[in-house]
């Protein structure tokens, strides 16, 4: 299930139920399809509405949107980028509640020892990891790629 409100991508729900159509005014689903098809996205392009969020949580998602697939950052990591370096397990709340995932890449976060959680469950997480060409070594060890 998509949902668009004026333009922005407001709410993304990931369900083994029957596939989304496009939401008026958004090619969002082609671009999700393309997505599962060759683990490349184009998600940036779309406007995401954050409305309702602290702004602590609007920057967090803002910061993690720009991680491309196939990279990975730490909760801890993505705390330092932010000047936070203490709020690592504040930017992991964030990712369990992020409304938007896939378009807002939270499952590109992982913990400094592990995947951490995700709310698609982590077998799903792994999923998403593997299709962007993430190795896995990689998505269970400490990341060290950093934003582009």
């Amino acid at each position: 299930m998509v949902e668009v409100e004026e333009g922005k991508i407001r709410r993304v729900e990931m369900t083994p139920k029957k596939p989304a159509s496009n939401p008026k005014g958004s090619s969002i689903i082609g671009s999700i399809k393309e997505y599962f098809a060759t683990g490349k996205d184009d998600f940036i392009k779309y406007d995401v509405s954050l409305d309702g969020l602290t702004n602590f949580q609007r920057t967090v998602l803002e910061a993690i949107r720009k991680i491309p697939a196939g990279k990975t950052m730490s909760y801890g990591e993505v705390a330092r980028m932010m000047g936070r370096p203490g709020a690592a397990r504040a930017v992991g709340n964030v990712m369990a509640a992020n409304p938007i995932p896939l378009v807002v890449p939270c499952h590109r976060v992982v913990a400094s020892n592990g995947l951490g959680g995700y709310s698609g469950g982590l077998e799903v997480k792994r999923k998403l990891l593997k299709l962007e060409g993430v190795p896995k070594k990689q998505a269970n060890k400490q990341p060290r790629h950093g934003l582009p």
